[in-house]
């Protein structure tokens, strides 16, 4: 089992057993005011070989700030029923994970972590940073036509 993708991206989803990702490749995420919702989705494809995809497996997904204090944990299982595969086929399994609700508390450098307990993956670390940025000034009322 290895975790072949991991991209912090606008939007993911799953259809048909591909993974869709839209704007991926966040690094940098810009807020006017904090505490501030993250605002991102997580897409991973998990590369599976055949006798793992028969049992069950557990992703967790850690959202950590730059002390490693934990803001939130997310764990979801996993039954992949792909079917039949032969010897040594291995198959991606696409995960969209929703982040999106996710409070930043200030701005800083925050790390996505990956892991899939019980199995021999390496984590995967995902890192980006969050940035205070000013509201674009906005004009008092409303502005009359000119003639």
């Amino acid at each position: 089992m290895n975790i072949n993708v991991a991209m912090l991206c606008d939007f993911a989803q799953v259809r048909t057993g591909l993974l869709f990702v839209s704007s991926g490749g966040i690094s940098q995420l810009r807020r006017t005011t904090y505490p501030a919702p993250i605002g991102v989705m997580l897409a991973l494809a998990v590369e599976v070989s055949e006798h793992e995809a028969q049992a069950p497996f557990q992703v967790r997904v850690r959202v950590e700030d730059e002390d490693g204090a934990v803001i939130t944990e997310l764990a979801g299982q996993l039954h992949v029923g792909l079917g039949e595969m032969d010897p040594g086929e291995t198959r991606q399994i696409p995960l969209a994970l929703d982040l999106r609700g996710v409070p930043l508390p200030k701005p800083g450098r925050y790390m996505i972590r990956t892991t899939i307990p019980g199995q021999d993956v390496a984590e995967v670390c995902l890192s980006f940073r969050a940035a205070l940025v000013e509201a674009p000034h906005q004009p008092p009322g409303p502005q009359a036509p000119e003639p």
